[in-house]
């Protein structure tokens, strides 16, 4: 597994071509997948640690942060949280010291195995990883203060019934214009063609509605990557489920294309569009 690297993060204010750098950068989001998909990325790169070197610009800030500053100011003695789609465990080991008792559940054992090992290393005893099924959690009902999902499965009606009166949901979403030159190049991918449809956010956030919560906060991310190889990029289409059929040799045609397309001073760029959603439960 390729060791950390040095981020650097920039805001809009703070960007120009002449401060285009190369700077390394570990992957640390995630998205709904299967656990096939999942199982074969953490084998292959031992988790969510591709190593693929990119810079990142947010003119409405990281949503990274911002769901993990959420989180924490949930947090409090005695609160327990519940981490849907944990993967690797990286994200919900960082806001973990919140809350007094933390279960991140997945379907993939390689990637709950790798984050039983980021666990150990962080020294949260607290912490536990479990093999479940978000659509059934088998928890009981009213036990967690806190549910938080990030590019991970959405079953409100579980999520309701397992939170506490005043419980809180947090997701975090990929919404509809997320790399769409991408996925125009290739001709598929996640959402293809949903563009000019309704809104994801707001689909997500009437499903919320229609199981019994009360969507308190919502915010669209828009931001932009650059990769500072092709190989870089390709590492990365590897370790997401963008195309979770990405191949690099089947693929090398569309591939080319769009890096000829959207290479630049900076790297190789992708438009994200990410969103954020917070939801209740009635007290």
């Amino acid at each position: 597994m390729t060791p950390a690297a040095t981020s650097r993060r920039l805001p809009a204010h703070q960007w120009g071509l002449r401060q285009c750098r190369r700077i390394d950068r570990i992957y640390r989001g995630r998205v709904t997948m299967n656990p096939e998909f999942s199982s074969r990325v953490a084998y292959k790169f031992g988790g969510y640690s591709s190593g693929a070197q990119r810079t990142e610009v947010f003119p409405d800030g990281d949503p990274e942060d911002a769901f993990d500053d959420l989180a924490i100011g949930l947090g409090r003695p005695g609160a327990r949280l519940v981490d849907v789609g944990c993967a690797d465990g990286r994200n919900v080991l960082r806001v973990a010291p919140a809350f007094t008792s933390v279960l991140g559940i997945d379907l993939s054992m390689a990637m709950l195995e790798s984050a039983g090992r980021h666990r150990e290393t962080r020294g949260l005893d607290h912490v536990e990883f479990e093999l479940r099924d978000a659509s059934g959690t088998g928890l009981p009902d009213g036990d967690v203060d806190v549910v938080t999902s990030r590019r991970g499965p959405l079953f409100p009606d579980e999520f309701r019934r397992i939170l506490k009166p005043g419980g809180s949901l947090i997701y975090l979403g990929i919404g509809e214009q997320d790399v769409r030159e991408l996925k125009e190049t290739f001709g598929r991918g996640r959402l293809h063609g949903r563009w000019n449809g309704r809104p994801v956010a707001r689909e997500t956030a009437e499903q919320l509605t229609d199981a019994g919560f009360t969507v308190v906060a919502e915010k669209a991310f828009f931001y932009e990557e650059f990769f500072h190889s092709p190989t870089d990029l390709d590492t990365f289409l590897q370790q997401v489920p963008i195309f979770e059929d990405y191949d690099p040799v089947a693929d090398r045609g569309p591939f080319d294309r769009y890096v000829a397309s959207a290479a630049g001073s900076c790297g190789v760029r992708l438009a994200r569009h990410w969103f954020l959603l917070h939801a209740r439960k009635a007290a």
